[in-house]
């Protein structure tokens, strides 16, 4: 879920930069290849949709075939090309990620852009195949697993960028990034979600720290809210708050377009006045830096965590495809 906020951006000791931009310019991306994750549908498939119509060969996953199929014919229709394919993939374990990016290595020279866009709120709390509660698997483990297998595939020749799909539900997580990480004392579907989301925007500033002088940018879009398959699963177990105000917050949800969703990682792979822009978070088409991001011992702190947990999970590293 990428669900807006309003307000200032406070919270997890939080204070922000920001640069307005021009929206309008963009680049063509004619020779490029992509990979966007959970592009069957929601913000990812128009996130694709927009990169194909760029020009871009573009690779989406999912765990439904059928889904994925009428996603690229979708795609091909509207972009005039035939340069969309599927792959099957359950991105909540280790190993299926890393597999992924092998598959990718046995079928192309390189890589161009990367957008780590899958993730969900799950009601209740539950546990992957590697033991991990889910939210932090899909949201962390999963995207890092992926992008760290996949890096002798981005082309720093032709600048690739890796994007992570943000959410400003990240500054609903009031306790220390590193408190209760896999949900053990006390489950709230948002919390969980908000706390992943946190925890994934510290490691997209670190990161976009160790590849800089590779010339790979890394950066978080924050897409804002959208009626998808993954807001329309929600329910009141999973955000308590909003008990009481449900049937309003289904009104405005369902008037949220992730058309107009996927516009915000569109604008920060496209526009010519993001070309370089690198460890950044973008909102609105503002560029922010939050200070728990940006901290260094948040961010050694996050690569150690996900290093160690992507090291001992029992399905890394399982081979063939």
């Amino acid at each position: 879920m990428n669900q807006s906020t309003a307000g200032n951006d406070r919270g997890n000791g939080s204070r922000m930069t920001a640069t307005t931009t021009n929206p309008n310019s963009v680049r063509r991306l004619d020779g490029q290849i992509a990979v966007v994750t959970g592009g069957t549908d929601g913000i990812g498939l128009h996130t694709a949709g927009g990169l194909a119509r760029l020009g871009a060969r573009v690779i989406i996953t999912g765990r439904d075939p059928a889904r994925g199929e009428r996603a690229v014919q979708q795609i091909r229709t509207q972009a005039g090309h035939g340069r969309v394919e599927f792959a099957q993939v359950d991105h909540l374990t280790v190993g299926a990620n890393q597999r992924f990016a092998e598959h990718l290595e046995s079928r192309l020279d390189r890589l161009d852009l990367l957008v780590n866009n899958v993730g969900r709120v799950f009601p209740a709390r539950q546990e992957t195949q590697d033991g991990y509660e889910s939210t932090l698997a899909l949201c962390l483990l999963g995207p890092y697993a992926l992008t760290e297998a996949a890096l002798p595939l981005l082309d720093r020749r032709r600048g690739a960028q890796v994007v992570n799909m943000s959410s400003s539900a990240y500054k609903m997580w009031h306790h220390g990034p590193f408190d209760d990480v896999e949900s053990e004392r006390e489950y709230v579907g948002i919390r969980a979600h908000a706390h992943a989301k946190l925890l994934n925007l510290i490691w997209t500033f670190a990161l976009a720290k160790r590849l800089r002088d590779d010339h790979v940018t890394v950066n978080a879009s924050n897409p804002g809210a959208a009626w998808t398959p993954g807001t329309a699963q929600l329910t009141p177990q999973a955000i308590p708050a909003w008990k009481y105000v449900w049937p309003i917050v289904r009104f405005f949800q369902r008037r949220a377009s992730p058309v107009k969703a996927a516009q915000s990682p569109l604008w920060l792979i496209t526009a010519n006045d993001a070309a370089g822009l690198t460890g950044s978070y973008v909102e609105n088409h503002k560029i922010k830096h939050p200070k728990v991001a940006t901290n260094a011992d948040n961010q050694r702190r996050v690569m150690d965590l996900v290093e160690a947990l992507v090291a001992t999970a029992p399905t890394a590293g399982r081979r063939p495809w």
